[in-house]
Order: structure tokens, then sequence, then C-alpha cells
């Protein structure tokens, strides 16, 4: 699988039926996803504001959570405050 180490601004929508999690750059014209990953048997959790990822690059500011799919892939995502972090968490949760 493929290693980033470096932060990309995303968009990101979220599916309830099926449980999906679609994300696009916001920089294209297109809308199609550029990613994407099922929610199924999925864990989703915060990170304190000191849990970067070891080798990470870039302006990381906290408000981060990861996402683990059933296939062990990382997902690191930075939301744009603590409150918005938390709605995430709770909307991803249920879907897992």
């Amino acid at each position: 699988g493929h290693k980033r180490k470096n932060w990309k601004v995303r968009k990101f929508v979220l599916r309830a039926d099926p449980a999906f999690l679609h994300y696009y750059d916001p920089t294209k014209v297109y809308n199609k996803p550029v990613g994407g990953f099922s929610l199924r048997g999925c864990l989703v959790s915060a990170l304190e504001d000191n849990g970067v990822p070891a080798g990470v690059k870039g302006n990381v500011q906290g408000n981060l959570f990861k996402i683990i799919t059933k296939n062990d892939i990382h997902y690191y995502i930075q939301a744009s405050s603590k409150a918005e972090r938390v709605q995430w968490i709770e909307a991803i949760k249920p879907l897992t």
C-alpha cells in the first residue's frame, strides 16, 4: 500500500447506506471522489494534539482523529476545530 507522509486538503462526504466515506480534491472542478472507503468494521478515535503520527510533515495543528479500516489502513484526519472533530466521530461511530 501507499503511505502518505504529508497533508492534503480534502473535502469529505459521509454516506450512511452503504456506510462509506468519500473524499474529494477541492481544487478540482469535476465532482468525482479521488478516494473513499467502507466504514463497516472500522475503528474511529480522537488523537491528542501531540498524537501526530511519526514522519508526517506539514502544518499539523491538532483536532486530529484516526480511522482504521478493517484492512488495517490508517487514515489521519484533521478537523477545523475540536467541536467539528467530535461531530465527525459521533457521526461515523454508528456506521462502523
